[in-house]
């Protein structure tokens, strides 16, 4: 028993062995780890900025253990905050009772100007403000200069630039050395370094100067080079148009090559061709779009029908009359205007075979001239002698006749913003005119005889025009790339005071209600509305789509089949046509069924709109 009380004796020693060991253990453990916690942070330096936004930024908080790796990363967070010119983190133990962490910062001053150079097309006040509301801190007056806020400084001043169409960059935003309280944004333009024109052999180097706006040592402008490409392309003396914009030896300069094909802009035509009476007629055409590649144009037309002689008319224009960009056109003319006829093939309603005509001589002068971007004002003079013919001497119905002279004033605005003129996808076009005349009728007959407009009159006629263009397809990469395109034009006019028949509106036929006559209707009032799809087959060829929808009223009455209304009564048509680019120009074939059931098919030499 003595044996086994020992044992148990030193058994109960050695737990009590243990138990002390283990609490001195605990005791060093517990003295150690208070000796590596972080005590205090101390941040030096501030003057403008806020401290809990330091000790918010820093993993390393008070009564945490001390870890270098630790306040490494602090100071990196710190210095990421963008305030700071210098960052300098420490830690250093204080008598075995813990870490003192010392926080010494040198910040940015407050900003007292801002100052902006290199801009030439933006003002320095639209940079000012672009900055004031960029994200994070704004770099502006009053506001510590912060290094995070230069990235979306750089992104809102290249978006205020772009906004405009030009291109500019950001070479440096910060404190200017001699005067830290001053922050100096540095811009880089993206600058035009040379233009220049390959290919044309024909058109002359002056000529393209006045199509190319965008000219060398000025700031480069998206939208006005795509204007300038847009002027080219319309004047149609170009087969094809090639710009390569490549970079320039010198920063922030490019140079600009256009490679161009000229198109045959002259031609020379002896040939048949329908009259407006449905019969061959001999033509003769000589004309140039670029007389001598000055970017002059004119034409002379001679077209001898079966009977009622020879029309002829001569008309010339100079898009570039003087350096405001002033167009200049006139026309001289002896021209025969059918009236009541149809075009060449056609079912329905007709009006008699003996149809007359008025042989309308005279001329005219306009020019326009550009107001501001994309609106323009225009305004001509027209004078014409009036001479109805080839009438039966024993006819007193089926015509009316209104001999006499005539004279107009006509001004207009007009806003331009379709893509291209040519063969427009997407944008609009509007044309508002004013044009009073004057008329000196001497002679009246046929149908409606009114001794009324007999001697001199004034008139004025108001006429507003609006075209409207869109499609689903992205915007044109080249200007002439095919589109599918919805058309829309709306016309209304109304004329006051005492107007002759032939200077009333007309509707019908290929240009207005087509499935109707050529002047099915007329009056002094008018008003139509198109509709059309326009789907590409090839490049140079559409099909077509279409609805027509209008009217002309308040004119003179019914002559023999042509009833009228007094007031406003509206027809519809619909139908397909088809539409083709050619060397010489574009041309129509319309095929349209009227609301009565009658159809037409209707040829035209250019486009609708």
């Amino acid at each position: 028993m003595d044996r086994v009380g020992l044992g148990m004796k030193s058994g109960h020693t050695a737990l009590r062995l243990s138990a002390l060991l283990f609490a001195v253990l605990a005791f060093a453990l517990s003295f150690g780890q208070g000796a590596s916690l972080i005590k205090s942070i101390e941040v030096r330096g501030l003057v403008n900025i806020n401290r809990e936004l330091i000790l918010a930024s820093m993993r390393t908080k008070v009564g945490q253990p001390y870890a270098q790796a630790q306040l490494d990363g602090d100071k990196k967070a710190i210095e990421d905050l963008g305030f700071f010119q210098a960052v300098d983190v420490r830690a250093k133990e204080e008598d075995s009772t813990g870490w003192v962490v010392t926080v010494e910062v040198v910040e940015f001053p407050k900003i007292m100007e801002v100052r902006v150079v290199g801009n030439t097309v933006v003002d320095s006040d639209a940079v000012l403000a672009a900055l004031a509301t960029a994200p994070s801190v704004p770099i502006a007056a009053g506001n510590v200069y912060c290094l995070n806020s230069v990235p979306p400084a750089v992104s809102a001043i290249k978006n205020l630039y772009a906004a405009s169409g030009y291109f500019g960059n950001v070479d440096a935003i910060g404190p200017l050395p001699e005067s830290p309280q001053t922050i100096n944004v540095v811009i880089v333009e993206l600058t035009v370094n040379s233009i220049s024109v390959q290919g044309n052999n024909r058109t002359k180097a002056g000529v393209l100067n006045k199509l190319i706006k965008t000219k060398p040592g000025e700031a480069f402008n998206r939208d006005k080079w795509q204007n300038d490409l847009r002027r080219m392309f319309n004047t149609q003396w170009f087969e094809s148009i090639e710009p390569v914009v490549r970079e320039s030896d010198d920063i922030g300069k490019i140079d600009i090559v256009v490679d161009v094909k000229e198109a045959r802009t002259g031609l020379f035509n002896v040939g048949l061709q329908m009259d407006p009476r449905s019969n061959f007629a001999g033509l003769l055409r000589f004309s140039d779009s670029n007389f001598k590649g000055s970017g002059q144009s004119f034409s002379l037309n001679f077209l001898q029908g079966s009977e009622g002689g020879a029309s002829v008319d001569f008309n010339y224009g100079n898009p570039y009359y003087d350096n405001r960009e002033t167009s200049l056109n006139f026309s001289v003319y002896s021209r025969l205007v059918y009236r009541f006829t149809g075009s060449f093939g056609g079912s329905g309603p007709s009006p008699t075979s003996d149809r007359y005509f008025e042989r309308h001589t005279g001329g005219s002068v306009s020019v326009s001239r550009p107001v501001k971007k994309q609106l323009y004002w225009s305004t001509g003079i027209r004078y014409e002698g009036i001479e109805t013919s080839d009438i039966d001497p024993k006819a007193k119905g089926g015509f009316i006749q209104q001999d006499g002279t005539i004279g107009t004033l006509s001004t207009a605005l007009i806003l331009n913003r379709r893509d291209v003129d040519v063969d427009p996808s997407r944008g609009d076009w509007m044309r508002l005119q004013a044009e009073p005349g004057w008329t000196n009728i001497t002679k009246v007959g046929g149908e409606t005889p009114d001794p009324g407009l007999l001697g001199q009159h004034f008139y004025t006629r108001v006429h507003l025009e609006y075209r409207k263009y869109f499609t689903s397809q992205p915007p044109r990469e080249r200007l002439d790339d095919p589109r599918r395109v919805i058309a829309v034009r709306a016309r209304a006019g109304t004329i006051t005071g005492t107007v002759p028949f032939f200077e009333q509106y007309f509707v019908g036929g290929s240009d207005s209600l087509r499935g109707y006559s050529e002047d099915r209707f007329w009056g002094k009032h008018m008003a139509t509305l198109t509709l059309e799809y326009r789907h590409p087959v090839q490049k140079a060829f559409n099909a077509i789509v279409f609805v027509d929808y209008g009217g002309a009223w308040g004119g003179y009455g019914t002559v023999d089949e042509f009833t009228q209304s007094k007031g406003a009564r509206f027809q519809y048509s619909y139908g397909l046509g088809l539409s083709f680019r050619t060397p010489l120009g574009p041309i129509r074939l319309d095929f349209g069924i009227n609301q009565d059931g009658g159809s037409r098919t209707h040829f035209m030499i250019g486009t609708t709109f």
